[in-house]
């Protein structure tokens, strides 16, 4: 595909936003000028431009801040909302109290109105916290739309990746014709081509060249660096400073003032105006305002290469004594400061890294384990800070880069109290990411040297229960010891004894742990606030709560706009897919898990992203998409008995859905061979299912009985399946009415639906239409199907949401916008009595039960 054509699929693609495109190839193969063409043909859009910069690995958000800057001469509530965006990241440098960032970042994405491209150059260079940043974005706001390039691909989740290939000799002669205005012979064609190997910024160069009497013949970069230098300054050694300072600035920011330019190069200013001058016309440096900056990347590296490792340090040391000079009153200046103080060597290095660490810790823990990572590499003791940044990465749910960092730091670290935090961040990143052998060898051999074992133990036992080895010992000293363990420690201990008692089937030792891990939280700063009320609605979600959850996660939501990052090791976002779930938001909830388990597989982070690919079998199943849970049970599951007997059990459903009852039954077997409580609770409502399909009565009923038995104490979850399979196999009523009541209670609506089937197959015909249309509603086709079959057999008629018509949607459409129903009655010149008759026919098809429901239910796609 030629030029044209890779500018109109990026233009095609980025015109449906929300849409991250990117755009990778070599230095000088014409990337930038690809994203301005593309820019500027989208009129539509609000383009919001910035770049990232060789030194931004530290500088947090560094790109998108230049991204912003874009909008300073806007007014109303935009500008205001940057206004105090950049007011509170500065302060926050200065450790002032202020609004959080992230929730005035918020407001700022908020109130852009209509589509936005955020077009971004050099990725490749761009901080990890900008990268997350970038990744939410287009999700959380869809009017934004991502245009990035880069010359090696990040970490960032695209819709549309193109490569720019070289150009081809035609392209390379159509392109030397335009710069010279008249075709040249073919020989220097074919010269330019091979000196250039087709990229076009070389093949300007190379023209440039022979222009002025020379030309490039070698085809590897550091000649034609040379060549570039030759070429661009053969006038004056103050020239040639001056542009190699400017390389150095550009480090860290586009352009740079005359002043400053004539400072740091040691030049008076009528000798430094004389230089510019002359690098402008050379076509160097251009002017922007009242500022300079050099016109390519390239001729940036070469200029900064010229400088020599001595010289580099020099000049960077001088703009960081001309930074703190000016003054550091914001965090972006420190940020810069401390950029170019690292960078020139000097004893102020490691207390200037330290300072930015510190300073990004809360809001930018990427970007903290960055700073925190170069001070290790400055200090004569490294474990303390090679701790620090294995914290930072697991907060920034980076586990392999939090475990090497932790393993490095043991490694160095005395036995103490630093030495058992880091022991156990390093057993948890290993955990997250399926490593199970890794967390325990790692436990076993920090436990004897731990100045308190508890988290370590309370670890350690859910881990062996994950894998169906004995864990009650350490469970047991976990449970003694968390009273009196250190204050940072009760959250992990609590967290872990919480899913090791639910995977053991234990619900109310379960609260106890939970009630404890809350109580515990209360007291504690906010980012371990955070991480707790996480961790406890995770645990609500896999026990089938739903409402508690969700007031958790609201909770959690209030302190993450204070802080700058949430998600550790994908919790979040595996608990907010589970409570669409439970919520009937299935769309939404399979709309999300694609990218969010894209997210968490690069990352590392398979415990999680197993977790989610089981909601989204959950999902697959019960709307009969057979191929599609397939084709995710191909994948293999981390290796331990809780996440294998997990899929045994889904691949048990998916083989009774295809009426493979033999497949479903070694499945089944081969699931609660395992041992886990937590599957076989599962493993035995698919079980009863599997013996009604082969209608055998008795055992139907003998596993219901099993199944309530084990589920005794077992979580809301596993207590919901007893009562419907109970009221099925044994036609009780009261046990499929007490399923209702509590599937209404905390509003899971295909519990509910389930529930109501049973009802209205044991007689109360009354439940079965409503039964139906949620299973329609949530496109559950084979409980539809089986609704359907019963309706049939009590003589009701078969309706579906589908049947809606015109008429009832646009009622539906007006009761959403929040009319009533006198109003509505105004709009469609209807009787009050007819728009009374129309919603109580959209009650019956829909199976909402109110105003509020079918509302929410516009809101959420599902009408």
């Amino acid at each position: 595909m030629g030029r044209a054509g890779i500018l109109e699929q990026v233009m095609s693609a980025l015109a449906r936003t929300p849409r991250t495109v990117l755009v990778c190839g070599e230095a000088g193969i014409g990337k930038t000028r690809l994203l301005g063409e593309a820019a500027a043909g989208l009129p539509a859009f609000r383009v919001l431009r910035g770049q990232a910069r060789e030194l931004d690995g530290g500088r947090a958000y560094a790109p998108l801040a230049g991204a912003l800057e874009t909008l300073r001469g806007e007014g109303g509530e935009t500008g205001e909302a940057l206004a105090a965006l950049e007011d509170a990241i500065d302060q926050a440098a200065l450790g002032a109290p202020s609004p959080a960032p992230a929730a005035l970042a918020v407001r700022l994405f908020e109130s852009l109105s209509g589509p936005t491209l955020i077009a971004l150059d050099d990725l490749h260079l761009a901080d990890a916290d900008t990268l997350s940043v970038l990744g939410a974005l287009p999700r959380r706001f869809p009017w934004i739309s991502i245009l990035g390039t880069a010359r090696t691909p990040p970490s960032l989740e695209v819709d549309l990746a193109v490569r720019l290939d070289p150009l081809t000799p035609a392209e390379v002669a159509a392109m030397v014709t335009a710069l010279l205005g008249r075709t040249p012979s073919d020989v220097v064609l074919r010269r330019v081509h091979e000196a250039s190997r087709g990229n076009p910024w070389f093949v300007q160069e190379a023209v440039l060249t022979l222009l002025q009497g020379g030309a490039v013949r070698s085809d590897v970069p550091g000649p034609r660096r040379g060549a570039i230098l030759s070429r661009l300054f053969q006038r004056d050694q103050g020239g040639r400073d001056l542009a190699r300072v400017l390389a150095a600035v550009s480090r860290t920011r586009e352009t740079a003032a005359l002043t400053e330019l004539a400072e740091l190069a040691g030049l008076p200013l009528p000798a430094a105006e004389r230089a510019v001058e002359g690098l402008v016309r050379d076509g160097v440096v251009t002017r922007t305002g009242e500022a300079y900056a050099l016109t390519h990347p390239l001729v940036a590296e070469a200029l900064y290469q010229d400088l020599g490792v001595i010289g580099r340090r020099e000049v960077h040391g001088r703009i960081a004594e001309m930074l703190e000079r000016d003054g550091l009153g914001g965090s972006r200046r420190v940020l810069e400061w401390a950029t170019h103080v690292a960078e020139s060597g000097t004893p102020a290095a490691l207390p200037a890294v330290l300072r930015a660490a510190e300073l990004t810790r809360w809001t930018a823990p990427l970007s903290a384990a960055h700073w925190y990572g170069r001070a290790a590499e400055l200090a004569t003791e490294r474990g303390e800070l090679l701790a620090r940044q294995a914290m930072a990465y697991w907060k920034g749910s980076r586990p392999a880069l939090a475990l090497n960092s932790a393993q490095r730091a043991l490694a160095v670290l005395t036995p103490g109290r630093r030495h058992t935090r880091t022991a156990y961040t390093a057993v948890g990143a290993a955990h997250a990411m399926g490593w199970y052998e890794v967390a325990l060898d790692v436990a076993r051999r920090a436990l004897p040297e731990a100045d308190d074992p508890t988290a370590l133990l309370a670890q350690r036992a859910l881990i062996d229960a994950e894998l169906g080895r004995p864990s009650q010992e350490a469970a047991r000293r976990g449970w003694e010891g968390l009273a009196d363990c250190p204050p940072e420690d009760r959250v992990i201990t609590a967290g872990c004894l919480a899913l090791h008692a639910l995977i053991e089937g234990d619900w109310p030792l379960t609260q106890k742990a939970l009630d404890d891990l809350l109580a515990f939280a209360a007291a504690l700063p906010p980012g371990a606030r955070l991480a707790s009320l996480e961790s406890a609605a995770h645990v609500l979600t896999i026990a089938g709560v739903r409402t508690r959850a969700v007031e958790l996660l609201d909770q959690a939501e209030q302190i993450h706009r204070g802080l700058g990052w949430h998600d550790i090791a994908g919790q979040h976002v595996r608990t907010t897919a589970v409570l669409r779930r439970l919520g009937g938001e299935w769309a939404r909830a399979l709309e999300e898990i694609a990218p969010a388990e894209s997210a968490l597989a690069d990352a590392g982070l398979l415990e999680n992203r197993a977790l989610l690919r089981n909601i989204e079998l959950d999902i697959l199943l019960d709307q009969g998409r057979y191929d599609e849970a397939a084709r995710v049970l191909a994948e293999p599951p981390p290796e331990c008995a809780l996440q294998v007997g997990l899929r045994c059990v889904s691949r048990a459903r998916l083989a009774l859905g295809r009426g493979d009852h033999a497949a479903a039954r070694r499945e089944l077997d081969r699931a609660a061979a395992f041992g886990v409580p937590e599957v076989l609770h599962r493993a035995l409502a698919v079980r009863v299912l599997l013996h009604a399909a082969t209608r055998d009565a008795q055992a139907c009923v003998a596993t219901a009985a099993r199944l309530d038995e084990v589920s005794a104490d077992g979580t809301p979850r596993a207590v919901m399946a007893a009562h419907i399979a109970v009221g099925w196999a044994c036609r009780d009523r009261d046990r499929a009415g007490a399923a209702l009541d509590l599937a209404r209670a905390d509003g899971l609506p295909f519990e509910e639906a389930r529930a109501r089937l049973v009802l209205g197959v044991l007689g109360d015909r009354s439940q079965l239409p409503r039964a139906h249309a949620t299973f329609d509603r949530l496109g559950a086709v084979p409980w539809r199907t089986v609704a359907e079959r019963h309706l049939r057999a009590a003589g009701l008629p078969v309706e579906r949401s589908g049947d809606l018509t015109p008429s009832e949607r646009r009622v539906i459409e007006l009761v959403a916008g929040g009319l009533s129903n006198p109003q509505i009655a105004e709009e469609l010149h209807y009787s009050r009595k007819t728009v009374e008759v129309y919603l109580t026919r959209v009650y019956a098809k829909t199976g909402f039960r109110s105003r509020v429901e079918l509302a929410l239910a516009v809101e959420r796609g599902e009408l």
